[in-house]
């Protein structure tokens, strides 16, 4: 049986006409190539090419082998250099943390546009998330919150207010007449009797917009549904009615197409800015990332 590396052999012989310069490109020894050709010439019975003073000169029987075999190797090469493209491509391959409202405000349906294999890790805790980049279990996360640390760097991707958002059927004239008047008591007290929605148990974000609006650490209120992910919190609050405090960012898309309406962003809410962080010895695609990742660029 001939070997297809016979055929490679003689196409780069056929191609320089001199064994030197064949057997720098497929990088093997002189003799290899003079080996390999004599046992391809044994194979099939004919003599492929006669030594010159400067190289080799391809005989009928070359011509006639290469113009048989040529498209077939080219193929061949072309494939080859397709899947070692692939796989260098791959080896790019990062890890990335962050919330799973953070990946559905960010990535969803857009991961065509990053352009890299990402592999994605979920978590709530911006503490954990950093602690996995510090010690360089992940390549990269997106958190809401600055550590300060020598081994890590950080850019800012967005800043985005708390706002007050509701099922569409919930009757809000009482509360924009409120908020016309600048009635904080009575904004207060409308929000105390509404069905309430959260996305975490702590009620982290409605005790914050309490703290900033109403100047109190404990709002009187009680969380009647609590759904673990915002993204999901708000889907459930397009369809029943209620209100919830979301970040605008991540309510945008669902004010936009009419699924919740927006009730109030007071100029005091409490902001939260999101952040890329990578460890400084896995910062690669750190810049492009960034750039990407940015809201003006359609995320």
């Amino acid at each position: 049986m001939v070997s297809l590396e016979w055929y490679r052999t003689f196409k780069a012989v056929y191609k320089h006409k001199n064994y030197s310069r064949a057997a720098e490109e497929l990088f093997i020894s002189q003799p290899a190539v003079s080996n390999q050709i004599g046992m391809l010439e044994a194979t099939i019975g004919h003599k492929l090419f006669t030594r010159k003073s400067k190289g080799v000169e391809p005989t009928e029987n070359a011509k006639f082998l290469n113009n048989l075999i040529i498209d077939a190797l080219d193929k061949l090469d072309a494939v080859e250099a397709f899947y070692s493209k692939r796989v260098a491509k791959e080896a790019q391959m990062f890890t990335l943390g962050l919330s799973p409202h953070i990946y559905q405000s960010l990535f969803s349906g857009k991961l065509a546009q990053i352009g890299q294999h990402i592999s994605f890790r979920f978590e709530e805790s911006s503490d954990l998330l950093f602690e996995l980049v510090n010690e360089r279990k992940l390549d990269y996360a997106i958190i809401d919150k600055t550590f300060n640390t020598f081994d890590t760097i950080a850019h800012t991707l967005l800043s985005t207010p708390l706002t007050l958002v509701a099922h569409p059927d919930v009757p809000t004239d009482d509360l924009a007449a409120f908020i016309q008047e600048n009635n904080i008591a009575g904004i207060e007290k409308w929000m105390e009797n509404q069905t309430w929605l959260s996305h975490i148990p702590t009620n982290r974000y409605v005790k914050l917009f309490w703290l900033h609006c109403f100047e109190k650490r404990r709002p009187r209120i009680l969380t009647n549904f609590t759904i673990p992910n915002e993204y999901l919190m708000l889907e459930e609050l397009a369809k029943i009615p209620g209100v919830a405090i979301a970040l605008q960012h991540n309510a945008q898309s669902f004010i936009e197409q009419g699924k919740v309406k927006h009730l109030w962003t007071p100029k005091n809410a409490p902001v939260f800015n999101f952040y890329l962080i990578a460890h400084k010895k896995r910062q690669e695609h750190f810049e492009s990332l960034s750039n990407i990742l940015k809201p003006e660029n359609g995320l």
